[in-house]
C-alpha cells in the first residue's frame, strides 16, 4: 500500500513540475503519506511478531508424497494478512509460497502442504519467512527462521512401508522372479554331542571335552547364511541420466531390492561405496536393521567428476571380508585405462570371492542394432564408432566373465530383475 501512495505522490510532483500551483499540494500530500507510514511503524512494531515453526520429517522416500507443517502463532498484536517463503531445495519442489492467509488476534495457526521429493539425496534446507501487514496496512513487516537442518531422501524401494508389507515371496512375484531352493555350502557349528566311535577325530572340542571330563565333538550343520557385499561405483560416468534418474540412483534402487531379498534367506549384507576414494563402507548386517542401516548411508551419496578406482573396493574387502562373499559390484566404465583396471581388481578379488558385475549399459550403444537404410556420412561415422565401443566392451566383458565372474551387461533402468535372479542363481549353486 505504501508504495502506490508514494507512486501516486511522484505522479503528483510529476504534473506539478508544468503546473507550480500543485507544488505546495504535492509536497503535502507526500508529507502525509511519510507521516502516516512512520505512525503505522510505530504502532505495529511494538506487537510481537509471529512465531513460525516448520515441521517436516528428517527422512523422506522419493516420489512419495509428505506434508510439511507450518505452525504460526501470535500472543498479541491486531489480527492481520501473513505471507510465507520457505526456501526448499529444489529435490522438493523449490520455493514454496503461502499467500493471503488470515491471521486473528492471538490466533494459532496449522498450515498444512503436501510435498514431493523427486530426487534422492541429502539436502539442506533454506530459511522459512513469514511477512505480515502493519495495523493501517501500509507496511509489510518480515521475520524469518534459518533452518540450518537437513533432509535425507531415500530410495523408493527403502520404503519403511513396503519392508513391512511385502514379503519375499510378493517381492518375487512383483519382480518375475521364480522360487528356487535354498541351499549352500561349507558348514556351520550347530551343537556339542559326546564321542562315539567312528566320529571323525578333527571333530573333537578339547576345551570341551576338558570342562565335561568326556570326549566332546562338534555337530556341524550346511550353511545357509552368507555374506553379500553391494559395491558401489560413484564416479563420473554414474551420473549420466535414464528415463530422468541417474544411473547411480537406478543402482541404489537395485541394492536395495537386493538387500531386502537376502532377508529372506539370513543372509548378511554390507555395502562399500567408491570412485578415486572411498565414499562409504558399511559392514555386514542380517535383517531388516542391515538393510534400513544401507539404505540410510546412502542418502548422501552422489556421482562425482572422478574415474572410479577399483583398487580400493580391492583393498577394502581384503581388510574387512576375510569369508567369501557374494561381491555384487555395480559400476559403469568406458573402454580404455578403466576397463583394464576393472578386469585386472575384479581378477584378484574373484580369486577369494564370488564376483557379480552388473555393467550399467549407455543407451547410445544401441543404436548399433537400430537399422538405417538412409543412413548419411555423419551417421554413418558415428555407427561405425559405435560398434568399435560395442566390441570392446563385449571383449572386456567375456575376458571377465573367463575368470569365473558372472556378468551382466544391462540397461540401467532394468537391473533389478535381472540381479536378483542372478542372485538366487548363485545361492542355488553354492557358488558363494
Amino acid at each position: 500500500m505504501l508504495v502506490r501512495l508514494l507512486a501516486v505522490a511522484a505522479l503528483v510532483a510529476a504534473v506539478a513540475l508544468p503546473f507550480p500551483s500543485l507544488t505546495a499540494p504535492a509536497l503535502s500530500f507526500a508529507g502525509i503519506v511519510i507521516l502516516l507510514a512512520a505512525f503505522d511503524w510505530l504502532i505495529s512494531i511494538r506487537d510481537p511478531a509471529p512465531q513460525i515453526e516448520r515441521v517436516l520429517p528428517t527422512r523422506l522416500i522419493k516420489d512419495r508424497s509428505a506434508t510439511v507443517v507450518y505452525r504460526i502463532r501470535r500472543a498479541a498484536g491486531a489480527a492481520t494478512t501473513i505471507d510465507l517463503l520457505d526456501e526448499l531445495p529444489e529435490a522438493l519442489g523449490g520455493d514454496l509460497r503461502i499467500t493471503g492467509v488470515k491471521l486473528g488476534r492471538g490466533q494459532r495457526l496449522d498450515i498444512v502442504r503436501e510435498i514431493v521429493p523427486a530426487r534422492r539425496g541429502t539436502f539442506e534446507l533454506g530459511p522459512t519467512l513469514i511477512l505480515w501487514r502493519s495495523h493501517l496496512g501500509l507496511l509489510g513487516l518480515r521475520a524469518g527462521i534459518s533452518s540450518g537442518n537437513t533432509v535425507a531422501i531415500l530410495p523408493p524401494a527403502s520404503s519403511p512401508q513396503r519392508r513391512a508389507g511385502l514379503s519375499h515371496r510378493s517381492l518375487r512375484d512383483e519382480l518375475g522372479i521364480k522360487p528356487r531352493p535354498l541351499r549352500g555350502e561349507g558348514r556351520e557349528f550347530e551343537s556339542l554331542r559326546e564321542y562315539v566311535s567312528g566320529d571323525d577325530p578333527r571333530h573333537i572340542d578339547w576345551r570341551a571335552s576338558a570342562r565335561h571330563a568326556r570326549l566332546q565333538v562338534r555337530q556341524y550343520q550346511t550353511e545357509r547364511r552368507h555374506t553379500v557385499f553391494v559395491a558401489l561405483d560413484t564416479g563420473r560416468l554414474m551420473g549420466a541420466y535414464v528415463d530422468g534418474t541417474s544411473k547411480l540412483d537406478h543402482a541404489i534402487n537395485c541394492a536395495a531390492a537386493l538387500a531386502r531379498a537376502s532377508i529372506g534367506y539370513g543372509d548378511r549384507i554390507g555395502f562399500v561405496a567408491f570412485d578415486s576414494t572411498l565414499r562409504l563402507f558399511a559392514r555386514p548386517r542380517s535383517g531388516p536393521g542391515g538393510v534400513g542401516a544401507m539404505v540410510d548411508a546412502t542418502s548422501s551419496l552422489a556421482p562425482t567428476s572422478f574415474e572410479p578406482d577399483y583398487r580400493i573396493l580391492v583393498e577394502t574387502l581384503a581388510r574387512h571380508q576375510k569369508k567369501r562373499a557374494l561381491v555384487v559390484v555395480l559400476t559403469d566404465f568406458v573402454e580404455g585405462g578403466t576397463s583394464r583396471g576393472l578386469e585386472d581388481y575384479l581378477a584378484v578379488l574373484a580369486r577369494r570371492h564370488c564376483v557379480m558385475l552388473v555393467a550399467l549399459r549407455d543407451r547410445m550403444l544401441r543404436e548399433v542394432d537400430q537399422r538405417e537404410p538412409a543412413i548419411s556420412r555423419d551417421r554413418l561415422y558415428r555407427r561405425l564408432a559405435l560398434q568399435d565401443l560395442v566390441a570392446e566392451r563385449e571383449a572386456v566383458l567375456a575376458r571377465i566373465g573367463r575368470f569365473g565372474a558372472q556378468v551382466l551387461d544391462l540397461d540401467p533402468s532394468q537391473i533389478t530383475a535381472p540381479v536378483l535372479n542372478r542372485y538366487l542363481a548363485v545361492r542355488e549353486a553354492a557358488l558363494i
